[in-house]
């Protein structure tokens, strides 16, 4: 008999299993009824039960311990408490046994530093010790602006720009993809979501006119007008058993990295198709809503501001460039 619920289980993004107690926040291997499952779950049980080591008040392990048990560190969204958690480990490892009430400043870069080669962990590490400041002081811990991270300069990360699908690649791939693989893309395309709130759309999100969707980024609940050419596409694809809408080619619902490698993996098995992303169908997407008419608010109120500002960027270079090949045609 399959398990439904069990003590400290919860269900991450509707379909992962994790175990959470006692500090311990793990996910939990396939599903219950599953062997693995029940071998991971009883580790995990045993060793909340065991009694957890003291750490020295003044450590940054301590107080890391007590910002993930604090009501602050609760309230975030599960998504937002996963983010910190990775980083909080690295701070652990770097710094744990470091009094962080004596840190300077020049401590904090020489960690930052060693992530020279990765700038957006070094980044993210610098943001997780200001915001373990923070509650440090919320806490009478440290005084009122003692920030050892504070104003330590971002380093500077190439940034590899995301290229909006061409109408013609978008037809050569509808054309040629499996059904599988073409449904998460016309969800992208129609509603301009990110790949992690196209992974996350339920057919309950689905009301034929419109399609509930609330962004993990922003945590704000949306309401997208259907497409008649997604809703009709969405007809032939319905099931009877819900759930999320788009599926691997094995029926299992996709994860965000499973779909990247699914979508690479279309497009290099197309001729003529190069290699594009799910967020490049968000370009594509903020340039369709231009092309029809639809002013700069409306654009970002479905897809926020900053990705319509590089998206028109972009799509702005390509006009003027065909328009300078056409006239030297002329």
């Amino acid at each position: 008999m399959v398990v439904t619920k069990l003590a400290y289980t919860y269900i991450a993004k509707r379909r992962y299993w994790r175990f959470r107690r006692a500090g311990i926040d793990a996910a939990l291997p396939g599903q219950p009824g599953e062997p693995e499952f029940h071998i991971k779950y009883a580790e995990l049980l045993a060793l909340s039960k065991s009694k957890p080591p003291e750490h020295d008040r003044a450590s940054f392990r301590w107080l890391v311990e007590r910002f993930e048990g604090s009501a602050e560190f609760k309230h975030l969204a599960a998504s937002t408490q996963l983010d910190y958690s990775k980083t909080l480990r690295i701070i652990e490892d770097e710094l744990g046994d470091e009094p962080f009430a004596i840190t300077t400043r020049g401590m904090i870069k020489l960690v930052r530093d060693s992530m020279a080669s990765t700038p957006r962990k070094a980044h993210k590490f610098i943001q997780t010790v200001s915001v373990l400041y923070g509650y440090a002081a919320s806490e009478d811990l440290v005084p009122d602006g003692f920030n050892p991270a504070a104003k330590i300069k971002k380093l500077k990360a190439k940034v590899k720009p995301y290229i909006a699908w061409s109408e013609p690649e978008i037809a050569l791939f509808l054309s040629k993809a499996a059904a599988h693989v073409i449904t998460p893309v016309m969800l992208a395309l129609y509603t301009g979501q990110r790949r992690e709130d196209v992974v996350s759309m339920d057919w309950e999100d689905y009301q034929g006119t419109i399609i509930r969707v609330r962004q993990s980024k922003t945590g704000e609940p949306l309401e997208i007008a259907c497409h008649p050419i997604l809703r009709k596409h969405l007809a032939g694809r319905k099931t009877t058993f819900g759930g999320p809408i788009a599926r691997a080619a094995n029926g299992r619902p996709y994860t965000v990295n499973s779909l990247s490698q699914a979508l690479r993996r279309a497009c290099a098995d197309i001729d003529g198709m190069p290699n594009r992303t799910m967020h490049g169908l968000r370009y594509a997407a903020a340039a369709r809503l231009e092309a029809a008419g639809c002013t700069a608010g409306q654009c970002s109120s479905v897809l926020g501001h900053r990705t319509y500002q590089m998206a028109m960027k972009y799509m702005t270079q390509r006009r003027d460039s065909e328009a300078a090949i056409r006239k030297m045609g002329a």
